[in-house]
């Protein structure tokens, strides 16, 4: 139950005039909002840190010899109360988040019977994509195959880089993967033009870099 919905039902069992509870509604409901709002700025003005207090409290911190207490990876312009460990795990994320880019994660797809066009991966198999990207286990080696981390991440770089004013799709540098999916008796099949959910299980490797 909405909040508007609610107020009505509690007016209609002191006023009992449908009109009158519209007309109040209209007053109460911009009220309302400015109140939230203003809710959420505080909220998530508590949670920011400037740049002044962030200094004091590392002098304060080193003062005392607490060096232990000190969070040396998270600079000292960071508006976030984060720690070591936090601050690694938000660039991490911010990193990956990159890689989402429109057409950097490419993958053949079946026009007609003999030809194949890149096309962008869907969102279920880019999330699995990028987790291999990331992965340093035997999955990511399997997936990457000859190639090396670096080596998507200056390709991704480039495409940041060299088409962020003007943008072609076409043009632009991005990583080629293979999707095999399991058809039974009909093998692997890795070219096709069906569209893939979350719910499959999908084979994932790197093809190749188009840089």
């Amino acid at each position: 139950m909405s909040w508007s919905e609610e107020v009505a039902l509690t007016l209609v069992h002191f006023i009992g005039d449908p009109e009158l509870i519209r007309y109040l509604l209209a007053i109460a409901k911009p009220i309302h909002f400015l109140y939230l709002l203003d809710e959420a700025r505080l909220f998530h003005e508590s949670m920011r840190m400037t740049i002044k207090k962030r200094w004091a409290l590392t002098k304060e911190l080193s003062k005392q010899r607490k060096f232990h207490q000190m969070n040396s990876q998270v600079p000292v312009t960071c508006s976030l109360p984060f720690d070591n460990g936090m601050y690694k795990s938000s660039r991490k994320l911010m990193h990956s988040i990159r890689h989402f880019r429109p057409g950097f994660i490419r993958r053949k797809f079946q026009i007609y019977e003999e030809y194949c066009d890149d096309v962008d991966v869907e969102l279920s198999q880019k999330i699995k994509t990028v987790n291999l990207i990331f992965d340093k286990g035997r999955e990511g080696v399997s997936f990457r195959g000859s190639y090396l981390k670096k080596d998507i991440y200056e390709c991704l770089s480039d495409n940041i880089n060299e088409y962020s004013l003007s943008y072609d799709y076409f043009e632009s540098p991005y990583i080629l993967v293979e999707i095999w999916k399991n058809e039974g008796c009909k093998g692997w099949n890795r070219y096709n033009n069906r569209r893939y959910t979350f719910k499959e299980d999908t084979r994932i490797i790197l093809q190749e870099i188009m840089d």
